[in-house]
């Protein structure tokens, strides 16, 4: 195999996988580790990777902040499996917490077509909207500053709202998750905060994560993986990735 294509491979493996090593890469490719190494060099001088200690990492993005109301209009398995997940998880008189998250209003529309009674807090109007005529379910709504973009509320009231309530189990939207820095983000100061607070005020966290955001980073980052209980994707996870999630001890469901 020519360097160049041995190049193309090991950036094709970086972006499915999130991140490769030098050892594994080494073997793979029936050339030295120095071979390896010098051809991640030139891989990220052209900005198709960063080097990291042992290996390489994808270019992350930092993605615009997208508008709620175009994005729902947009077809998502992936929303969807996560919701069916998330169900699981979810029992008889728990309350919950959906944050400002599409994966959230698809939970709703789940939890509208169950028998479960049970209290269901949120700051997000859509969710708000679909379980409003459910008679099984009880509705806290929490009120603030509205961000129009994610049709939801945010600051410090309520912030301080979040603060008088315990929650058995969140379910929060993430904007990125940093696997080897463990740091998780989204894109708002104001949803940082929130976030953090529901954190701290629930028994068990959950983040909703379709399968870019382990490839996306936001402007702020509002917690740690140490921080939350578990995280519910809608695809089998690469190995490299399953392996450092594992090392935050997280349920991956």
């Amino acid at each position: 195999m020519f360097a160049q294509e041995r190049q193309e491979s090991i950036v094709s493996q970086v972006n499915i996988e999130g991140s490769v090593r030098v050892k594994d890469l080494s073997v793979k490719f029936a050339v030295t580790e120095d071979c390896i190494r010098k051809d991640l060099a030139i891989l990220e001088k052209r900005g198709l990777l960063k080097k990291a200690y042992g290996g390489a990492v994808s270019v992350r993005q930092n993605p615009h902040m997208y508008n709620s109301e175009e994005r729902k209009n947009t077809p998502n398995h992936e929303r969807v499996l996560i919701a069916q997940k998330a169900m699981t998880l979810i029992h008889e008189r728990d309350t919950i917490f959906l944050d400002v998250s599409l994966a959230s209003v698809e939970i709703a529309k789940l939890l509208s077509e169950s028998s479960l009674q049970m209290t269901v807090m949120t700051n997000m109007i859509d969710v708000l909207n679909i379980l409003s005529h459910s008679s099984h379910i009880s509705i806290v709504f929490i009120g603030g500053q509205l961000n129009q973009e994610c049709d939801g509320f945010w600051g410090s009231l309520s912030v301080q709202m979040i603060q008088l309530f315990k929650i058995d189990k969140a379910f929060l939207g993430v904007v990125g998750v940093n696997t080897l820095t463990g740091q998780l983000s989204t894109y708002h100061v104001d949803d940082g905060f929130m976030k953090k607070t529901l954190i701290q005020q629930s028994q068990m966290s959950y983040l909703l994560c379709e399968e870019r955001k382990f490839k996306e980073d936001g402007s702020f980052v509002f917690a740690s993986l140490n921080d939350v209980s578990g995280l519910l994707t809608s695809k089998e996870l690469h190995t490299n990735i399953k392996e450092d999630l594992e090392d935050y001890g997280l349920v991956i469901i």
